[in-house]
């Protein structure tokens, strides 16, 4: 411990280093955000409001992609099986389109880009079986 205070004030010149002098490299911080957080941003950058995706997500499957009885198995709809994740995307009507358009339903971000496709180019109406839930939460 004493020499580590020794030490502390100590600053040695480039050619007294030990260490070879390198270019500074670009540090990635990561940061862990909620669900919700991850929708809102996505919303603010293509232009749809953020409280309604979050509160359309939370309806259909309170912010869940995954199923929590099987790890890495995608959520299904209790109604309906062939809705898919957190935004219950449904496979019959939304699966080819999803794909043309290079999202993939089956995971948390492309599930999430998707449906902020769907709300910004053709609105809400694909969630209207949730509309008194999602509408409470506005």
């Amino acid at each position: 411990m004493a020499s580590l205070i020794a030490f502390a004030n100590f600053s040695p010149s480039i050619a007294e280093s030990p260490f070879p002098a390198t270019k500074p490299e670009t540090v990635v911080v990561e940061r862990i955000i909620t669900i919700p957080e991850l929708i809102r941003e996505k919303s603010a950058r293509v232009g749809v409001d953020g409280n309604l995706a979050t509160a359309i997500a939370f309806c259909e499957s309170t912010n869940q992609q995954f199923s929590d009885e099987e790890a890495g198995v995608v959520m299904r709809g209790k109604e309906n099986p062939l809705d898919v994740g957190l935004f219950q995307i449904n496979e019959k009507f939304h699966l080819e389109k999803s794909q043309k358009l290079g999202y993939d339903i089956y995971t948390l971000e492309g599930n999430i880009d998707y449906a902020l496709w769907l709300l910004k180019n053709e609105g809400s109406y694909h969630w209207k079986w949730s509309q008194g839930c999602w509408q409470k939460k506005m």
